[in-house]
């Protein structure tokens, strides 16, 4: 498969798959007034003059001499057409047209950041590759959109013979905005409030160079006909719950609390930032819940387990850092020490809780910047913390059926293909390579879902730019992997 930039004379084939797309997979569900407008957009008259005037690039993805997907970027890093062929969706293609994009905006385009209004349908996959929604669904004459944005990674707008960023640029491109922002208030407080709102404030302390557009224009990239309308390139499937509110990330996992709990959950959040050095930025905010009314005998356990879950990154870097991070930190000219951590309670009845915990930040450098998820699952009479391992047969065919969902889920056959079935059994045991691989899973109210955190050195083949997959089972899925134990009977 080779991703090239379209000449003019490929403009028209270009736009004929656009609208073959189109027609079949987004034109139903749009009213006659949005399909006319959209038709309006695509002209080849209108694009091309955008094509000679520079506006817009067109990437295409060929497999020998066929055109499978087709992205067009504006010059200020809006992605506004994003296509792939209906027998070519599920293989890669989307994503190997975003990663071009992507560099082409950080070396080409020097955008600070890439902007896209996003389908409902697609922003999960936009999400996994690094971009957040800025706002909530939005729906202008029929066409529904979530505005979402990543930060582009400074190190990934220097030359290719430069040092790259250690982290892939689904984490990069925000958490090199969160360091800018940092980095800029070294000097003052900075105490983040939340991930949002960290955000807009990132986004106002870039400098504008765009010009300014009128409500009506359809070349305004914050209009819907800069939308991404179609089924993204790699989900060749229709949503789950399509009623659904169009949320993405965690935000999109169907959560089960329970009615009437002998028990409630409070937030807690940690916060400092160092305002008296000078020469080294350290700012955490993380959150966690906090649950009151348990038995007594084991509710201080449970909450210290949740605690101690959440604050892992700030005990590693700061509370109690070994003495190799200690002399790697002293050795670096602009240290950062940064944790931004968010939460999300997925399952929670009388006797168990499941919480995802996302974790955004720095380890000593903004070449150290990570985004990781850790999950925890714990029972509430006794305390007892589940891994995989302690639910799970990983023998038995199970890890045959999970590869092959982790798979589905990436979007791409070869996802895994670095570990043979021995190292999936032992990472998915609890054993990471090498800080990869780190196992975890947690349960929503349609079942559970088991997978990894992924962590790969730069440059590494493998790394697929992910921050972390995990692949869905329904309860009545999972039940020939089950292992005999207490923790199933919580679902009964």
């Amino acid at each position: 498969m080779e991703v090239r930039i379209l000449q003019i004379q490929e403009l028209l084939p270009a736009l004929h798959l656009v609208w073959e797309v189109f027609a079949e997979d987004v034109a139903p569900s749009y009213t006659p007034e949005g399909v006319a407008e959209f038709q309006k957009f695509i002209k080849y008259d209108h694009m091309r003059a955008m094509f000679e005037r520079r506006e817009i690039v067109f990437f295409g993805a060929f497999e020998g001499a066929e055109m499978c997907g087709v992205m067009a970027v504006k010059s200020i890093g809006h992605i506004c057409l994003f296509y792939v062929k209906k027998d070519c969706q599920g293989k890669g293609v989307g994503r190997m047209l975003f990663t071009s994009v992507y560099h082409f905006c950080a070396k080409q385009l020097k955008a600070f950041r890439i902007t896209v209004n996003a389908a409902p349908e697609a922003a999960a996959k936009y999400q996994h590759m690094g971009m957040l929604p800025m706002e909530a669904e939005q729906n202008v004459n029929g066409m529904r959109y979530i505005p979402m944005e990543m930060y582009v990674n400074p190190a990934d707008m220097q030359p290719e013979q430069r040092q790259k960023s250690h982290t892939g640029w689904i984490i990069g491109g925000v958490i090199a905005g969160i360091i800018g922002i940092m980095l800029i208030a070294a000097s003052g407080t900075f105490l983040i409030k939340n991930m949002y709102k960290l955000n807009n404030q990132i986004a106002d302390s870039i400098g504008k160079n765009e010009k300014q557009w009128d409500d009506d224009d359809p070349m305004n990239p914050d209009s819907p006909l800069w939308d991404e309308r179609d089924k993204y390139g790699d989900d060749e499937e229709a949503p789950k719950d399509p009623g659904a509110s169009a949320t993405t990330g965690t935000a999109a996992i169907p959560e089960y609390i329970a009615s009437d709990l002998p028990y409630e959950m409070e937030e807690d959040t940690y916060t400092f930032t160092d305002d008296e050095k000078q020469s080294m930025l350290i700012s955490f905010n993380v959150q966690y819940p906090v649950l009151q009314g348990l038995d007594t005998a084991v509710e201080d356990k449970i909450n210290a387990q949740i605690k101690k879950c959440a604050m892992m990154t700030v005990d590693e870097i700061y509370n109690n850092p070994t003495q190799e991070f200690k002399e790697k930190v002293l050795e670096t000219t602009n240290p950062i020490l940064a944790s931004v951590v968010t939460y999300k309670v997925t399952y929670a009845n009388e006797q168990f809780i499941s919480i995802i915990f996302e974790d955004m930040g720095a380890r000593g450098s903004q070449e150290d910047a990570y985004q990781h998820m850790r999950t925890l699952n714990i029972g509430l009479k006794d305390g007892k913390v589940y891994t995989v391992k302690d639910i799970v047969d990983l023998d038995g065919g199970f890890v045959e059926e999970w590869l092959e969902i982790m798979r589905d889920e990436a979007g791409d056959v070869n996802f895994l293909a670095e570990l043979d079935e021995e190292s999936m059994v032992s990472t998915l045991s609890g054993k990471s390579i090498d800080g990869n691989y780190v196992s975890n899973f947690f349960v929503d109210k349609d079942g559970i879902e088991i997978g990894y955190d992924l962590n790969y050195v730069s440059g590494d083949p493998a790394d697929l730019k992910f921050a972390w997959v995990t692949a869905p089972f329904t309860f009545e899925e999972i039940k020939p992997y089950q292992k005999d134990g207490d923790f199933w009977r919580f679902f009964d």
